[in-house]
């Protein structure tokens, strides 16, 4: 029973996190929760069985601002979890909210405000399910996918189009990252509005086929029309993971090759996963996967390296070490990373021993010196920089005194 009209025609949808006031009563007009008691609204989750059946289908009809009363049947009164607790079976419920307005005690359940889902918690991402999916299952990294895609940016559509491609694979294609990674966690069938930050859309380079700027806000409708899920690790043996592995690693160089660092992330991180496991058993194989397994450490530490994410490339360069200690490769770009983080005595251990590995490796030579001069020049910085705070600090003791 609408009791007061919202104040937008918009309506939440499966997924948003919705915000609400209210007051449940039994139908003898008993309360058996509140959220107004407890000076603190509800929010939960639309649509994802996180509360009662009721709650669900009556907050996703109504409007932000909308006031209601809520009254259901006891079928209603049970979410995926069974009955909520203190309401006994076959009870029929009233949901309202209480708040005094110029003397007057009004009746109602009340939706406060709702916002689309935050898919990986970090902002960058926000999915807003305009249609829900069937079934459980989900695309999986390799899958190969078919979807129908409606880019804007600016309230200007610059894309729209159907497309069938590999999960993975998309920067082929002119699909940012994020509708990649929405597309894991969408069921078949479903049609979401994607909110991208520029993480997650076309970054600082921007995308001149779409005569898209740098650091682009997108909004995407998208619907995963149907796919085919890739064979997880689990599935392949060992023959059918070096084969993959061997394919991905010549699709990672290409990426590389391009400049397109993420996307070489991912094909080298397939590696790793389908691998690690694989080397050290006592297959026949097992030296096979140790090439291919330390190629992709060694490719990694250079891709994270481009994308100046230094602790992950120090990271990749240990594994590779673990696999092989002089290796020569990993210790280079160990040190060139410990460099680029201004670890200067980690750098010229490490070019030191490249060295000691291969004494004609000339770049790790230049780089030992590198590091000699840039320490020198550091610490003379900080000598001067913390000499002039000493003298400030003299300064004012003298004037205080």
């Amino acid at each position: 029973i609408i009791k007061r009209r919202g104040l937008t025609a918009d309506k939440p949808m499966t997924g948003d996190k919705v915000c609400v006031h209210y007051i449940g009563k039994f139908a003898n007009g008993k309360t058996f929760d509140s959220s107004w008691n407890r000076n603190e609204p509800f929010t939960f989750s639309l649509g994802k069985g996180q509360v009662i059946r009721a709650w669900d289908i009556g907050v996703g009809s109504m409007t932000r601002g909308e006031v209601c009363v809520l009254q259901c049947r006891p079928e209603y009164a049970y979410g995926a979890t069974g009955s909520v607790p203190k309401i006994p079976p076959n009870a029929t419920l009233f949901f309202e909210a209480s708040m005094k307005r110029e003397g007057i005690q009004q009746l109602y359940i009340e939706l406060l405000d709702f916002k689309g889902e935050d898919m990986f918690n970090d902002g960058g991402i926000i999915r807003r399910m305009k249609q829900r999916g069937e079934g459980y299952s989900t695309p999986n990294e390799g899958s190969r996918v078919q979807i129908h895609m409606e880019g804007e940016c600016e309230d200007q559509v610059f894309d729209n189009r159907d497309v069938a491609f590999v999960l993975g694979e998309g920067e082929d294609y002119n699909i940012p990252t994020g509708i990649e990674k929405a597309l894991e966690k969408m069921q078949r069938g479903e049609c979401s509005r994607l909110h991208l930050t520029p993480r997650y859309g076309f970054g600082e380079k921007g995308n001149s086929s779409f005569n898209i700027g740098p650091n682009a806000h997108l909004t995407y409708k998208v619907t995963l029309n149907n796919f085919e899920k890739a064979k997880e690790s689990w599935e392949m043996d060992t023959k059918e993971k070096l084969q993959q592995a061997a394919m991905v690693k010549e699709k990672g160089t290409s990426y590389f090759k391009s400049g397109k660092y993420p996307q070489a992330v991912t094909q080298y991180g397939k590696i790793v996963s389908w691998l690690e496991v694989e080397y050290g058993s006592s297959n026949v194989d097992s030296q096979d996967a140790k090439h291919l397994l330390l190629a992709a450490h060694l490719n990694l530490a250079m891709c994270f390296i481009r994308l100046q994410e230094y602790g992950k490339a120090v990271e990749n360069c240990e594994k590779a070490l673990t696999l092989d200690p002089l290796n020569e490769k990993g210790l280079y770009r160990r040190g060139e990373a410990h460099l680029l983080m201004n670890d200067f005595e980690l750098a010229k251990s490490d070019f030191q021993r490249v060295l000691e590995v291969n004494p004609q490796n000339k770049a790790a030579l230049v780089q030992s010196t590198v590091c000699q001069r840039k320490a020198r020049a550091h610490y003379k910085r900080d000598r001067l920089l913390y000499a002039n705070m000493f003298e400030k600090f003299a300064e004012r003791d003298t004037k205080v005194l």
